[in-house]
């Protein structure tokens, strides 16, 4: 069954991970998405590991869409984006405030072109902060919106997270964003300008922490889960791997009790005001290795789990059952897994139509679909308007 997004066309000038991801995910989804490119190869393609000079970064983020590659700073390559745009239903970008009116392709002025359009901005404090100018990345944002203080034990300083949170939420919001204006523009018949900032993204996955603390004025260790709390913790084995337990309700506590051989634990309340407990469940995992722990837990559904490696997270049984593995097929690299988002039909065709490694070839198959003759592409090509093919 065709997506009922298949006809809506993205036109993507996003240059990093969260416009990237975004438009990810609303290909993923059905859209059409052609990206629009520079002429020189962007940080992205540069981003190692590399094989065969392609980036693995660059491709495990652009499947199944268009490239075309324009100089945005010439004005015919401003008339190629003006003749796209009025073909197309969403304009993304992650430019700071203000880069894409002085190209001439900002809201306002695509606006007068496409009353329709739904022009979607990706940026650090959103368009209309005093702060819009100001430069940063995801670990600005966490470290800014309290994430980083919150991952952290008493007696050290912040952990990295292993993922970049405000860029992934950052994405999600805004193909949200863009799929309820889509459906508002059914009923107004307009377009609109949305606005994404990144660290308010970031902030709002501390939504309930950020309730408790307003209304009481208690400091965030008020409502947190304690490090010492022994019924949700981290507790290493015998080989030096670590074991989740996350057994909050009671009948899961008094199933772990069991298990561990303590029942007479069960009826205690596990709300790490005595440190004993917690200190004395560690003593006992550290006993035996992960692979035994994992046979005794193996069907108490007690919520116990393995720390993964990222190898072993993608071999996990609901990762193997789900197909969250797809791939596309590249001209150079070869097969090139890749991983599906969660609201894609996971059976999808991945082999990208008409992937090629050199973009000039996919920039003129552009041009020639809203009307441009062999001339006129050829001519455009020697003005370095946009790239001359590699071949």
């Amino acid at each position: 069954m065709a997506s009922p997004l298949n006809k809506v066309r993205i036109l993507d000038f996003s240059h990093l991970l969260p416009g990237e991801l975004c438009s990810t995910i609303l290909s993923d989804l059905g859209c059409q998405v052609t990206r629009v490119e520079s002429m020189q190869p962007g940080l992205g393609k540069r981003l190692p590991p590399l094989v065969k000079g392609e980036s693995l970064y660059y491709w495990s983020l652009h499947r199944n869409k268009k490239r075309i590659c324009v100089d945005l700073k010439n004005q015919k390559g401003i008339e190629i984006i003006e003749r796209m745009v009025q073909e197309s239903d969403v304009v993304l970008e992650n430019f700071r405030p203000g880069v894409m009116d002085r190209l001439g392709i900002g809201y306002k002025q695509l606006n007068k072109i496409n009353e329709k359009l739904i022009y979607c901005s990706i940026s650090g404090y959103g368009q209309s902060s005093a702060w819009s100018q100001k430069p940063g990345h995801d670990l600005n944002y966490v470290a800014e919106a309290g994430i980083l203080s919150l991952n952290r034990r008493p007696d050290g300083p912040p952990v990295l997270p292993g993922v970049l949170i405000s860029d992934y939420m950052a994405a999600i919001y805004g193909a949200l964003s863009a799929v309820a204006a889509l459906y508002e523009r059914e009923q107004t018949g307009k377009g609109k300008h949305l606005d994404i900032s990144m660290f308010e993204c970031a902030l709002s996955t501390l939504n309930i922490l950020a309730t408790m603390h307003l209304y009481t004025g208690l400091p965030e260790s008020g409502f947190t889960y304690k490090a010492d709390l022994p019924n949700y913790n981290i507790y290493e084995c015998q080989d030096g791997r670590f074991l989740a337990v996350a057994s909050l309700e009671p009948q899961f506590w008094e199933t772990f009790c069991e298990t561990i051989g303590r029942p007479d634990w069960k009826r205690t309340h596990p709300d790490g005001s005595n440190p004993t407990i917690r200190n004395e469940i560690a003593e006992i995992i550290h006993g035996k290795p992960l692979g035994q722990w994992l046979e005794i837990f193996d069907g108490t559904h007690c919520c116990v789990s393995p720390v993964h490696s990222l190898e072993e997270a993608l071999a996990y049984l609901p990762a193997k059952e789900r197909g969250v593995i797809t791939h596309i097929i590249h001209p150079l690299l070869g097969q090139v897994p890749q991983m599906a988002t969660p609201v894609s039909e996971k059976s999808m065709t991945a082999e990208a139509d008409g992937l090629t490694a050199d973009p000039a070839q996919e920039t003129a198959r552009a041009l020639r679909k809203l009307g441009y003759s062999r001339d006129q592409i050829r001519e455009l090509s020697q003005q370095q308007v946009i790239p001359s093919s590699q071949n």
